[in-house]
């Protein structure tokens, strides 16, 4: 699917690519605000930091669109999914899916913003600057992944249990007490 994604915006317009971009990091946000809900404070804010980045990606790739294009109206290319709308995260099998979702739509946001550093090379440093920050997110996800599906491993029937019980056992138990 990533492939797929890749290839079918090679073949568009920087205009074109660019409104992916930006409608792709909105996406992205809100897909990290719904896996923030009631997930416990130290997950909560990991991905709410995440829906943060995303917001301030979306607010640099918009005014490059407005300095390159005049106005704020973006194309959005039809038939391009973005694949964080297809996930339902509410088991922990499902917040595995949803982060391994989260970590094809990170390798294919880095790669969109190589492939504009290549066709609007007067703003390399911009895209080079996103790709990083895309690497380093898929990094973080990677090893919130890992751990699920050590716990799963060790005990396979977790899978089914709601990820929020997971989640606010542990802060629960370990969060400092205020007497």
């Amino acid at each position: 699917m990533e492939e797929d994604i890749v290839k079918r915006l090679e073949a568009l317009s920087e205009k074109e690519i660019l409104g992916y971009a930006i409608a792709s990091e909105e996406d992205a946000k809100a897909f990290y605000l719904k896996l923030a809900e009631g997930k416990g404070e130290l997950i909560e804010n990991f991905f709410k930091d995440l829906a943060k980045a995303e917001e301030a990606h979306r607010l640099l790739l918009l005014n490059l669109y407005k300095k390159l294009f005049g106005d704020e109206s973006y194309p959005v290319p039809q038939g391009i999914p973005f694949l964080e709308s297809t996930v339902n995260a509410v088991t922990l099998g499902g917040m595995v899916e949803a982060m391994r979702t989260a970590l094809m739509n990170e390798r294919v946001a880095e790669r969109v913003y190589k492939l504009l550093a290549k066709r609007l090379p007067e703003h390399e440093a911009l895209f080079e600057f996103l790709a990083t920050q895309e690497r380093a997110h898929y990094k973080a996800i990677e090893a919130h992944k890992e751990y699920l599906e050590g716990l799963m491993r060790g005990k396979p029937d977790y899978a089914d249990i709601p990820a929020h019980v997971i989640f606010n056992q542990v802060e629960i138990y370990y969060k400092p007490r205020v007497l």
